[in-house]
């Protein structure tokens, strides 16, 4: 059975790659692990007030891990139910970090067989082969860039 994790920001770009990974398992059955990432560069603000209490910074931490879920479902929630009523067993996850690296550790962490990819996401163009080949070298399974 094919398992395949789907990086996807929700954008239209990305909604074709959701589409792609739908048809594909409806045809020859297997999982989809829906994936979004949230890049942590921004999670730095709530730590430089130095005066700011510990407790403050630590709700502000809260906040913006209950924003990206929530981003998360808003993004993706479509296309969960989308798969779940085309019969396809799917899964949404969220990952925080810097996205290359969680993507390949999710990929590895979940043994997927491939990984399915917009053109472009969290500001990167997959499209640039010399991108793409140094990323399938990183990859545990093939990846698939949708164009």
């Amino acid at each position: 059975m094919r398992r395949i994790l789907l990086c996807s920001n929700g954008s239209p770009e990305a909604r074709r790659a959701e589409d792609y990974v739908l048809t594909e398992l409806r045809s020859c059955g297997g999982s989809v692990f829906a994936l979004h990432i949230v890049d942590t560069d921004l999670m730095h603000y709530g730590l430089v007030d130095q005066l700011a209490t510990q407790g403050d910074k630590e709700n502000f931490l809260c906040y913006v891990r209950e924003e990206g879920e929530r981003e998360c479902r808003g993004r993706l929630g479509g296309f969960l139910e989308r798969a779940r009523k085309g019969g396809v067993d799917a899964l949404l996850g969220v990952r925080w970090g810097e996205p290359l690296r969680e993507m390949l550790a999710a990929a590895a962490e979940s043994g997927v067989d491939e990984i399915v990819l917009p053109p472009r996401n969290w500001g990167l163009d997959f499209t640039v082969p010399h991108f793409v080949d140094r990323l399938n070298r990183s990859s545990p399974c093939k990846i698939t860039v949708l164009s």
